[in-house]
């Protein structure tokens, strides 16, 4: 059952995210969660952040100087990442496969290849040094239930494929649920669930 510090349970619909230009203008994320209130990408002002964007070339990532990234493939084939940690020295480069979180600091130089086509990802962006981030991805089987454990100060999950029914409603594919710390029940339906699961919270 929803503990009681599950009263900020709320289902956030793929039609409230907000569409907004790459940093580095070469293409659109859509925005489903920002903190604190009022911030936002241009000033970089924010302490956390999740979006999701489609990627359709080879492209550059934009740097943020004071955040560090997760970033998940939710479709397509995946991308290489290459990150230049060092002036002159060789890239560091790694392969990333669909559903499987990887983690990189936004201070660096990093560009994307496609492995295999566009691909559709997501990302969690968390104040380096003051925010903590945990993600992960629960794979359901048709009719299977899940209970999740959510720990953090801020947590979402967010349907990937087909609904899944929650003890706050049901999650359509592409809509997140935000809630606070407790315990949270997931049944899949017929055709199974895809579902990313993260965390958010203060170091310490």
């Amino acid at each position: 059952m929803l503990g009681s510090k599950m009263s900020t349970t709320k289902i956030i619909s793929k039609s409230e995210y907000k569409r907004a230009t790459w940093k580095n203008g070469l293409g659109f994320t859509d925005e489903i969660a920002i903190y604190p209130e009022g911030a936002s990408l241009a000033k970089g002002d924010f302490q956390w952040r999740l979006s999701s964007a489609r990627i359709e070339n080879a492209s550059p990532f934009s740097m943020f100087p004071a955040h560090d990234r997760v970033l998940v493939v939710l479709k397509g084939a995946g991308i290489r990442m290459a990150h230049a940690y060092e002036e002159g020295e060789p890239e560091d480069v790694n392969e990333v496969r669909l559903l499987e979180p990887y983690e990189f600091p936004g201070d660096i130089k990093s560009r994307c290849e496609l492995l295999g086509g566009p691909i559709t990802d997501f990302s969690v962006f968390a104040e380096t040094g003051r925010i903590g981030a945990s993600v992960s991805v629960q794979e359901l089987s048709p009719d299977e239930e899940f209970v999740w454990m959510a720990e953090g100060r801020w947590n979402f999950a967010f349907a990937i494929e087909y609904t899944t029914d929650t003890e706050a409603g049901p999650l359509p594919e592409g809509d997140t649920l935000s809630c606070g710390a407790g315990e949270l029940r997931f049944t899949a339906g017929a055709g199974g669930a895809k579902v990313l699961l993260i965390s958010l919270d203060f170091h310490g």
